[in-house]
């Protein structure tokens, strides 16, 4: 594979992406249901086509989710690889949302044990009754070598930065946004982090074990449009919020020069004016047979409303 290379002879889609400084904010895919199953590969792309897992098993899980905001993860350990993969069968399901986010963890024999669950539960607000609730964050790092060769470059050494500490991290397949490698997402908040190195990992990682968010690396909740996450990033730097929930989402509005988010911090209310905007060709990835245009969503007017709070 012939890699994307900037003018300053560093090579791949996020290196290029680095050098033109294309925005992070607002490019979080929206999601609300994780199905994360532990898999210590190797890992192909599609990942569902990997080494050692059921096809029928899959085919069957597939035409469950089929159709639901469910996204179907792999995960394993940091370093781990399929001669030391041990003990059960890992599974979390998990629900992002602003209001209720849950996580909840099941042990199984084998992945065929799945399909006595029903994992479409993921995107429904109300947690089932089935596992073991969790009540932590999960940090993904995304390593998946075969859909980008950015994404293990850059990824394996900060899924072995963050190794050794308290929080519980995983390796995982494609989350999307290859040229923003190092990515990271945060669950059950559904908060992506891009352009991580290992020692900016360390600081993100701490920070939001203490509830707040660092905005270098920001890139929005899964559970919001690209327009709200890139509000919502605009605003947190303005206002210098770093609580991970001091902002709240009120309203969404499509306007005729884009859309118009309403958006609360400490009982003020703020609209902030999005509009989208058609940026510069580059590679999504490093295998893009040829360059895109992608949109980005750019702030065009934060404004407090003085006449309105909220009770």
């Amino acid at each position: 594979m012939r890699l994307p290379t900037a003018p300053d002879g560093s090579r791949g889609c996020s290196a290029l992406a680095r050098y033109t400084g294309e925005q992070i904010s607002g490019t979080a895919g929206r999601t609300t249901g994780w199905l994360l199953v532990e898999h210590t590969g190797p890992w192909r792309h599609p990942a569902f086509t990997s080494p050692g897992l059921d096809p029928a098993v899959v085919s069957r899980l597939a035409s469950r989710i089929t159709g639901h905001d469910v996204k179907p993860q792999l995960i394993k350990r940091p370093g781990q690889s399929a001669r030391t993969g041990t003990g059960p069968l890992r599974v979390y399901l998990a629900h992002v949302s602003r209001t209720s986010p849950w996580v909840r963890r099941l042990d199984l024999p084998d992945l065929a044990a799945l399909l006595e669950y029903d994992v479409t539960a993921a995107e429904r607000p109300r947690p089932p009754a089935f596992g073991a609730p969790v009540d932590h964050t999960l940090y993904l790092v995304c390593t998946h070598a075969k859909k980008d060769p950015c994404c293990a470059v850059l990824g394996r050494p900060v899924a072995s930065a963050l190794t050794g500490g308290t929080a519980e991290v995983w390796e995982t397949t494609h989350v999307g946004g290859d040229r923003f490698a190092a990515n990271l997402v945060a669950l059950p908040q559904g908060v992506y982090f891009g352009r991580l190195e290992p020692e900016s990992a360390r600081r993100t990682v701490a920070a939001f074990e203490r509830g707040l968010v660092l905005p270098e690396n920001y890139r929005g909740r899964c559970s919001d449009s690209s327009a709200v996450q890139a509000a919502e990033a605009a605003l947190r730097s303005r206002l210098g919020a770093v609580g991970v929930d001091d902002l709240t989402h009120l309203d969404e509005e499509e306007t005729a020069d884009g859309v118009r988010v309403t958006l609360g911090h400490q009982g003020g209310l703020y609209t902030v004016s999005v509009a989208a905007v058609e940026g510069p060709e580059c590679p999504a990835t490093c295998s893009a047979l040829t360059p895109s245009r992608p949109v980005h969503h750019r702030v065009t007017e934060i404004r407090r409303d003085p006449s309105r709070t909220r009770g």
